[in-house]
């Protein structure tokens, strides 16, 4: 197959998870034999072209108001309106776009975060008659912020900014052949919100490396319950909760590293509530924390779409403790490899641990619960689920009625907009 795939950016210039597993997922496509090019953008003003492991990337120069991703503090509102209303439907992009597609000549286009390449990419994909397989990394598509969470809740409907400026990116969602989601939650959400109306769903994980089992050194089952966080320090990811959580333990019986780093606000506003017992250990390796926890937890407050905390946890055989937010209860299978405790409830986080510290529950779950769970990320299972449903795009593309100019009749959708 000639695969295309398109995505924010490449990892060498944006750092960022989706970054990372986009590609990852060219390099397999690649080593199985495909014919793989990469799409991403950047911030300066001429077309990029380079090699990266057997996969041509082509850069698209910056054609929106500012480049996004320059780390500049936070432009006026009214500038950020702008610039996300021509980045949902924007013709200098699309042209940039159709552009290469005349070049490579794809079977198929897979696009995963679209965010300063604009969704009118779908729709030069769909006047070449190509199938489009659109991957939910987030939740950018039908939320600017690329959230739908706001003041610490799920937005339950979109507020007006983003009604507006995702109409166009809507419109353009029924050109989607298949919708694949991270998630069966990020999947969901979309669809609930009138996304992708035409498209096939489904659900796959990312391509992720280097997930071995890793045994941990046996815990003593006399010795305190060792509790972690890992990862960054800010008010979604809910951290402040497993410090309230922890001041409403006995004291004693229990210690809590927080590994990780983030808003230095926020960070001494953690310390200063954090009772005796609880080390902030900064910046650390996952190798160095996870070998020392009993449990992990994963507090977030927004909807995480597949938190990789998660699969690390499981890899040094450490259960976790996850809030029911986004994808983390897909991941864990209950009382096997974690627990879960209800969103945004420092209480209920307390009791689930006060009772892990009255049963030590966590010293009888079996190992190859955590390894049947890594399984189904193992990237030769998963770059043959991808495989499956690009071939089932194109058979439903082949078997279309044809259009006018023999390309497969699709909805109508003209100027976005």
């Amino acid at each position: 197959m000639r695969i295309l795939l398109a995505n924010t950016g490449h990892p060498s210039a944006i750092k960022g998870g989706a970054e990372a597993a986009v590609l990852d997922l060219a390099h397999a496509l690649a080593a199985r034999g495909h014919a793989v090019s990469l799409v991403v953008h950047h911030g300066g003003r001429e077309l990029e072209e380079s090699l990266d492991g057997g996969v041509r990337v082509y850069g698209l120069p910056n054609r929106n108001l500012y480049f996004g991703f320059d780390g500049a503090p936070q432009r006026p509102a009214a500038l950020r309106l702008a610039w996300h209303g021509l980045d949902g439907a924007n013709p200098w992009k699309a042209r940039a776009f159709g552009r290469i597609l005349d070049r490579e000549r794809p079977d198929l286009v897979n696009t995963h975060v679209l965010v300063g390449l604009s969704q009118l990419c779908w729709r030069e994909a769909s006047r070449r008659g190509i199938p489009v397989v659109h991957y939910l990394h987030e939740y950018g598509t039908m939320c600017p912020r690329g959230s739908a969470f706001r003041d610490g809740r799920l937005c339950a409907t979109p507020c007006r900014p983003c009604g507006l400026l995702t109409r166009p990116r809507k419109r353009l969602s029924a050109l989607v052949d298949t919708v694949v989601g991270v998630s069966r939650f990020t999947l969901q959400r979309h669809v609930d919100w009138g996304f992708f109306p035409t498209a096939r769903p489904a659900v796959l994980p990312n391509i992720f490396t280097g997930l071995a089992i890793r045994p941990r050194p046996r815990p003593d089952p006399n010795g305190p319950l060792r509790i972690g966080y890992f990862g960054r320090l800010i008010p979604d990811k809910g951290a402040h909760l497993l410090v309230e959580a922890a001041r409403r333990l006995a004291p004693g019986g229990w210690t809590l590293d927080i590994a990780g780093t983030g808003d230095p606000s926020y960070l001494a506003a953690l310390q200063a509530a954090a009772p005796a017992g609880v080390r902030f250990l900064g910046w650390s390796r996952a190798e160095a924390v996870f070998p020392k926890l009993d449990i992990s937890v994963v507090p977030s407050l927004w909807p995480d779409p597949q938190p990789r905390v998660v699969f690390e946890s499981f890899m040094h055989g450490v259960p976790v403790l996850g809030a029911r937010a986004g994808g983390i209860p897909e991941q864990i299978d209950e009382g096997r490899t974690g627990w879960l405790f209800e969103a945004g409830s420092a209480g209920d986080l307390a009791r689930v641990l006060a009772a892990r510290l009255a049963d030590r529950a966590d010293l009888r779950l079996e190992p190859d619960s955590f390894a049947a769970r890594l399984s189904r990320l193992d990237p030769a299972r998963v770059i043959r689920d991808y495989e499956a449903l690009f071939e089932d795009a194109l058979d439903r593309r082949r078997t279309e009625a044809p259009g006018p100019h023999g390309a497969p009749r699709r909805a109508a959708i003209g100027k976005a907009g």
